[in-house]
């Protein structure tokens, strides 16, 4: 691991992936959620800026937001925001002052603090967004799309989403931590769901179910994308490793393809 800037070329592509099955044409496979596992919106929307570069991504994630704010979980991705350590916070912050990210919707731009775009910028992303892939595909792409266009972008997509996980079956707090909620809003969910039979007292689906492997992007992959990138400045490679066998990779496939790539 050389450095920050290595990080970024090996991580970058694996992200792409994911975009693709989100609906943006970049050059590369599109992942399988059920062979890979599912990706969380806002997880996929931080991990993509904490390693964006001045490439078509700068202008491809606007006009994305754009088509698709709607079915963003604008609560979820603040709170990831104001989550990060701050100095991964202040590059994220950085590199969106920089690039045309100011082209996507307001409501995402007052997340980051940003003001309106030039006419210039919008132009250009308003031509990306005619390139994207129709909400048709990307919700047969995307478990969580698919849920936010049937129960709305609350939590309760995503809870019902992950229960698609084989052997998920975790607490409130769990459920909590990895979707950026407060256990009240995960209790009451997984309370109205064991009431009409949806789930059992472990919170496991009841009836037949088309299972997924895990999670390819979560919460989780953005904060050991964080733990990774503070490794990679480290001069020893002592206390590199011991960083990189400290992280949760439970919930986090993109974590575990870096590490791959990586060491």
């Amino acid at each position: 691991m050389k450095s920050t800037a290595a990080l970024q070329r090996r991580a970058s592509p694996a992200v792409k992936t994911a975009w693709v099955a989100l609906g943006i044409p970049f050059d590369v496979p599109m992942i399988d959620e059920k062979v890979e596992g599912i990706i969380d919106i806002e997880a996929l929307i931080m991990t993509t800026l904490l390693l964006m570069e001045q490439d078509r991504m700068a202008t491809d994630l606007p006009a994305w937001l754009s088509r698709f704010s709607d079915l963003v979980n604008h609560q979820k991705l603040k709170t990831m925001f104001n989550t990060m350590p701050g100095q991964h916070r202040s590059v994220i912050l950085e590199k969106v002052t920089q690039s045309p990210f100011s082209g996507a919707p307001k409501s995402i731009r007052d997340i980051f603090g940003l003001k309106p775009v030039s006419e210039i910028i919008s132009k250009t992303v308003q031509m990306r967004e005619r390139k994207l892939n129709t909400l048709e595909n990307v919700a047969d792409a995307s478990i969580m799309i698919r849920n936010r266009l049937q129960y709305g972008t609350g939590f309760r997509a995503d809870i019902i989403a992950l229960t698609h996980i084989k052997g998920f079956g975790m607490k409130g707090t769990q459920f909590a931590k990895v979707l950026c909620t407060n256990d009240s809003t995960v209790s009451r969910v997984l309370g109205d769901l064991r009431a009409c039979r949806f789930l059992d007292q472990d919170n496991e689906r009841i009836g037949p179910v088309e299972l997924y492997p895990g999670m390819f992007i979560s919460s989780q992959s953005l904060w050991n994308l964080c733990e990774i990138m503070d490794a990679a400045k480290f001069s020893s490679q002592e206390l590199k490793r011991g960083a990189l066998e400290n992280l949760n990779l439970r919930h986090d496939g993109l974590g575990t393809k870096i590490l791959k790539r990586l060491i």
